[in-house]
Formats: structure tokens, sequence, C-alpha cells
């Protein structure tokens, strides 16, 4: 009776410790308790609390705990080293570019590890081997930062005050401020070109018209390049003088006759400095040159007197300018020379002339009456009409 009583007492005092243990493990929610794992280490220089058992996690499910925290045997080394173990269904997760980093577990300071998943490009990390430090980018790093710089800035600004403490200091940007007024009052309500320039808009229009112009030439200078540019072009692919004098075959040859060209410039201006024509003359003066600037002279008070006399009417030249009738005559006689038979008469009355006169004796010269009336006489025959004979 009393075993079998004890037996019972046994078995049920299993039975608790059994469901106690389950309730510590789902409470705990070590449900990986009995999973293999892989070991893994992480190198610190401070572990700001981190303790043994903290959980680890990766992508925010925990994977695995911090097995030690340790240093190395070496003195010299001031590195910790985190050991830690992580089941092997997520080590596979962890890669070359995974880094592992401290981070606050919650608000009442306890620390866990935090891993990154790797890319698929990178290769795993064996068992037992170091994951890379990588650096913190959580709320309390945030602060911890922002808190640096506001400490910064606060020894910034207490310099900043201390320099301001200084008296001559304060002279002095008391003293700029008061020209910076007097300044801005000038450019407000002064008379200068600054204070034109501002409140007057026929300034500002000058302004502009003078940016324009600007804009206007630097568009013509514009066109200016690119037409030399077209021009270089040009040379450089020819064909032309100038490309052949560069980029020729016989840039000597061209060279050469323009050497011979300069030297017989050469020659004829010597010939003109040293000898006694015209040119040496009229450049360099003698008695020479004064005797034909002299006649030119009178050759032009000529032509202005023979210009006048046209003008006024007077000679044959200026009948023929001034006087319309004599106009209108030239023209009646010329106008119809295909149809005009006098003018015709007249002539072949002249070559029957000539071709009479024996051993080119010339005839004695016939007076005008007589002259009158052989003309009229021949125009009477090839008009087919009579003409009547003058009786004089």
């Amino acid at each position: 009776m009393a075993t079998a009583r004890e037996a019972k007492v046994g078995a049920f005092v299993l039975a608790g410790l059994v469901m106690l243990g389950a309730m510590v493990f789902l409470i705990g929610e070590e449900r990986a308790l009995f999973s293999s794992k892989t070991e893994y280490v992480g190198v610190f220089e401070d572990v700001e609390g981190l303790k043994r058992g903290a959980p680890v996690r990766m992508g925010g499910i925990d994977v695995g705990s911090v097995r030690s925290i340790e240093y190395s045997e070496k003195v010299e080394d001031n590195q910790l080293y985190v050991h830690m173990k992580i089941v092997e269904s997520a080590s596979g997760r962890i890669r070359e570019d995974s880094r592992i980093s401290i981070a606050p577990k919650g608000l009442l300071g306890d620390k866990m590890l935090e891993i990154t998943v790797g890319s698929h490009e990178s290769k795993p990390i064996p068992a037992g081997g170091t994951v890379t430090r990588g650096a913190r980018d959580d709320m309390f790093s945030r602060i911890d930062k922002l808190g640096e710089k506001a400490s910064s800035v606060m020894d910034n600004l207490e310099k900043t005050t201390s320099s301001l403490a200084d008296e001559q200091l304060r002279e002095d940007l008391k003293s700029s401020v008061h020209s910076l007024k007097n300044i801005l009052t000038s450019l407000d309500k002064g008379d200068g070109y600054a204070a034109r320039f501002i409140n007057n808009p026929e300034e500002a229009d000058k302004i502009s018209k003078t940016l324009t112009a600007l804009q206007q030439s630097s568009f013509e200078l514009n066109r200016t390049v690119h037409k030399v540019g077209n021009i270089v072009d040009r040379v450089e692919r020819g064909p032309g003088f100038a490309h052949t004098v560069i980029y020729g075959d016989a840039p000597t040859k061209t060279l050469e006759q323009f050497g011979n060209a300069a030297g017989e410039v050469a020659t004829t201006l010597r010939g003109i400095r040293e000898g006694d024509g015209v040119a040496h003359s009229l450049i360099y003066g003698d008695k020479g040159s004064q005797q034909f600037m002299k006649n030119l002279n009178e050759m032009s008070g000529d032509m202005r007197k023979i210009v006048a006399d046209v003008r006024a009417g007077k000679g044959t030249l200026g009948a023929l300018l001034v006087d319309p009738s004599i106009y209108e005559d030239i023209k009646m006689v010329l106008g119809n020379v295909s149809r005009n038979k006098a003018l015709r008469a007249l002539v072949r009355y002249s070559i029957k002339r000539d071709e009479k006169a024996p051993g080119g004796v010339k005839d004695p010269v016939p007076s005008a009456s007589a002259k009158r009336k052989a003309f009229e006489v021949d125009v009477g025959k090839n008009s087919g009409q009579k003409t009547p004979v003058d009786p004089k």
C-alpha cells in the first residue's frame, strides 16, 4: 500500500514538473530549445550591458541566444568576443554581407543582438565564423548622436558668447550696424547711382537695354566664331589657295613665288625711290613734279571752263545739249535712217565724187550753191519725184 501510494505521489510530482517546464517553455517562447544550433562569434569594443542568455534576433524574430561574453586570452587584445548559438534553420541566412549590432530590448535597458539577413549573392559564413559588426541604427543610438551634436553646438555657442563679451568687439559691431544703417538710408533716399538704380525705373530700363545689347553682341560673336570655324574647316578640307599654301604638297614653291613677287615689288619701289620718273617726282617732289602738278591744274581749269561753256550753250555741243530744236532735228534725220532716201543719196553722192577724181587728185571744192543743187537733183532722182531747182 505504502509503495503504491509513493508511486502515485512520485508520478504526480513528475507530472507537475513536466507541466511547470512546459509552462516556462511557453511563457519564455523557447520553442527552439531542443533544436540543433550553430555557433557564431561577434566582436565588439563595448557590449553596452549585453548579458549572457540575451536573445539574438534576425529579421525581427528570435533565432538564438548569447552563450558567453569574454575577452581574448591575449592581453594586448581589448576586443570582447560574444559567442552565440543560432538555430540551423536560420544559420543559412547569415552570410558575409550580414551585419551584427547591439540593440535595446526594451525601455528597461536590456540589450540584445540583431543580425541582418545576407543576400543570395554572398557566401554563407561557416560554423564558428565571425559576423562583421555593423553600425547601430536604433532610437537610442540616434539619441546618443543627437546628444553629441547638441554638446558640440553648446560648446560652439559658449565660444561665441565668450567672444561677444569682449568690449572692443561690441563697439565694432555697434559701429558696423550704424554704418550699415547709413548705407541702407543712402540707398533708399540718396541721390547716388545706386539709389537711382533701385528707385528709378529708367535706370532699370537702361540696364535691361545694356544686357539686351550685350546678349546681341554675344550672339554676333558666336556667329562670327562659327563663321571663322567654317573658314578654318574649309581651309583644312580644301581646295583653295590657302589650303595649298598650308597643306599643299609643294608649299616651298608657293612661298618661293611669294618671295619672288615680294622681290619684284621691292625692286619696283627701289626704282621709284632712286629713279627720276613721274612716280618719283609725285612722291618725293621736285621741279618736274611741280610742273606736272601745274599742268594738271591748268588742264583741270580748262576742263572746268569747257564744261561751263557747254552748260551755257556755247558751241555745237553746247547748242546740242541746250537747244531742244537741234535735238528734234537730229532725231528727225536719224530716226528713220533705213527709210531716209535723202541721207542715202547724200552718201552716194560723196562716194561718186571721190571716185571721179583722176589720179588721186581731188576735185576742186564746189561752192555751196553747187552742192545744194547737186544734192537736190540726186534726191529727186532717187525719190522718183521732180525736185525744183533753186534758181540761186
